[in-house]
Parts: C-alpha cells; structure tokens; sequence
C-alpha cells in the first residue's frame, strides 16, 4: 500500500468507514468525558490521567481499526483505520485544542493506533513466495 493510497477510500465499504467513524467519536467522547470526572475528583492526578489518555488514545482507535480492517477482509485495513481515526481527532480537536500540545499528541496517538490497528489486518498469501 502506497502513501498516496492511504486515505483513498475508493473502493472500501463505506459502511465499514462509517462504522469506525462512529466506533472512534464515541471511544474518544467516552474517554474523555472519564478524564475530565478524574481530574474534577482529584486534580492532583494531571500526570496519570493524561498517560491514562495517551495510552487510551492510542489502543481504542488500534482495536477498532484491527477491528473494521478484519470485518472488510479486502487488504485495505490501514485505510479503514486511518479514516475511523479521523473519528477520534475531531472529538480531541473538539474539546481539547484551547489546551495547546497535548491535543495534538492525542491526535497523533489516535492516528498512529488506527494505522497500527489496520495494518495488523494484512494477509499475506501463503506458499507463494515473493523472491524469483
């Protein structure tokens, strides 16, 4: 898969899009949402929540991209989650950019976890071997 056809979403099932789409704005709302009762509780736990945030930013959109690239089964997987990430980006940008930095490291964490997630979904077909 090339660069170029990384957010190219013809021929992906756009029903699979808008599933990962959906899947990642509501992980992000929920997880932050939960951030925000955890530093409104105890403020003293900036530095636990936002690794807290970091990690869930990075293993939701990974599952739900792992998720959407197997349900598709068409070797596009890094796209599927690449476009649901952008899910989870709108919703950190959304709440989060008046914050400076840790946005856009969230935002980062979000892509890089839907990338891996999708990738993971590659098949490679076996006993033909790509060396001749």
């Amino acid at each position: 898969m090339h660069r170029k056809s990384l957010l190219d979403v013809r021929g992906a099932n756009g029903w699979i899009l808008a599933l990962g789409v959906a899947a990642n704005l509501v992980w992000s709302f929920f997880t932050l949402l939960i951030a925000f009762y955890l530093l409104d509780v105890s403020g003293k736990a900036l530095d636990a929540v936002q690794v807290g945030l970091l990690l869930s930013e990075f293993l939701g959109p990974l599952a739900i991209g792992w998720f959407c690239g197997w349900l598709a089964f068409d070797d596009r997987g890094a796209t599927y989650g690449m476009i649901g990430a952008l899910g989870s980006v709108f919703i950190i940008l959304l709440y989060l950019l008046t914050s400076g930095g840790i946005a856009i490291l969230l935002s980062v964490a979000a892509l890089a976890g839907g990338f891996n997630g999708g990738a993971l979904t590659r098949y490679r077909e076996k006993g033909k071997s790509k060396v001749e």
